[in-house]
């Protein structure tokens, strides 16, 4: 119901603008400020591990959310323009869908052989359905140089922080073919929280009076917090159960494809991919006074945390 009030708004908002553009297709407008509304779908893999204490090379356990999500936003910049310094500012809203969203813990029993080999054995798999929310904050300043006759190369420097939440319902054991819990009982909770500081290089690039193409590259330097309860874990504390950190870098790349619909509107659709990997990582477990080792805290070292994002967003730009 909320993602269709979303899109109603935007959809009136854009029948508006375009009846304001189209009075004033003769005036054009000498401010350079401009907003962007826009409505996305966007595709998110994100993973860590655990590595087993005394082997290693071994993962103890690993956690996988797939999560597919439809993400309103809006976008305010100055427009770019030669030897000029340009602001850009952008807000996200992303809803996680249930009913497309995926989440996996795997477990391993990792153990000798009589001939000293290592034998891992997967001991658990539990699926559940994920749902929440994700709020995307970014901000940059850039510099603009002109490249050739037509093209228009900007310079920027940035910082994004992101607030994910992911909510897993029911659970599913597949190793051993069994329903735990219903699809509607919360299961787990876990949350992070990213900051990137990036920079990036984009080229405007008109194809004709009507098209244009600006292709952005990015560069991030990320800092990964994250906090998970484990809802029906006796032994673990609920505040949280557990917290993981993580530090790493990532690239970013995206492509606006802009069609000058008159002097004041643009319609605009953007392709967007990014991954980022850790470098250095830690896990803490908190265990209350039921576990067999009594209340205490536990750290591990935290491997393999990644996230891969893929998005498609369509929208339009108005200059005030």
């Amino acid at each position: 119901m909320i993602i269709k009030k979303v899109a109603f708004v935007l959809t009136t908002l854009l029948t508006v603008t375009t009846a304001l553009a189209d009075n004033n297709l003769k005036e054009e407008k000498s401010t350079n400020f401009i907003v962007t509304p826009s409505m996305g779908y966007r595709y998110d893999v994100f993973k860590w591990s655990i590595p087993h204490k005394e082997f290693t090379n071994k993962k103890n356990s690993e956690l996988i959310w797939k999560n597919c999500v439809i993400q309103p936003g809006i976008k305010f910049e100055i427009k770019p323009k030669p030897n000029q310094f340009t602001f850009l500012s952008q807000v996200k809203y992303g809803y996680i869908l249930k009913n497309q969203s995926k989440s996996w813990d795997h477990d391993w029993d990792n153990t000798r052989d009589i001939t000293g080999n290592v034998i891992s054995k997967l001991r658990s798999t539990t699926k559940s359905q994920t749902t929440g929310n994700i709020l995307d904050l970014s901000g940059a300043i850039g510099y603009s140089v002109n490249l050739f006759k037509n093209n228009l190369l900007t310079f920027y420097v940035g910082y994004d922080y992101s607030d994910y939440r992911n909510k897993d319902y029911g659970s599913h054991q597949l190793v051993y073919k069994k329903k735990l819990r219903p699809s509607n009982e919360l299961f787990a909770k876990y949350y992070f929280k990213t900051l990137s500081p990036w920079v990036g290089l984009s080229v405007n690039t008109p194809l004709n009076d009507k098209f244009t193409i600006t292709p952005t590259i990015k560069l991030y330097s990320f800092k990964h917090i994250g906090k998970g309860y484990w809802i029906h874990r006796r032994d673990l504390k609920q505040n949280p159960s557990f917290k993981n950190n993580a530090k790493g870098t990532g690239l970013g790349f995206d492509v606006d494809f802009v069609y000058k619909y008159n002097n004041n509107l643009d319609l605009t659709l953007n392709l967007e991919t990014k991954k980022f990997k850790m470098k250095t990582g830690q896990d803490i477990a908190f265990f209350n006074s039921l576990s067999p080792g009594g209340e205490r805290a536990s750290t591990k070292e935290l491997i393999n945390l990644s996230l891969r994002s893929s998005s498609i967003s369509a929208g339009f730009k108005y200059k005030l």
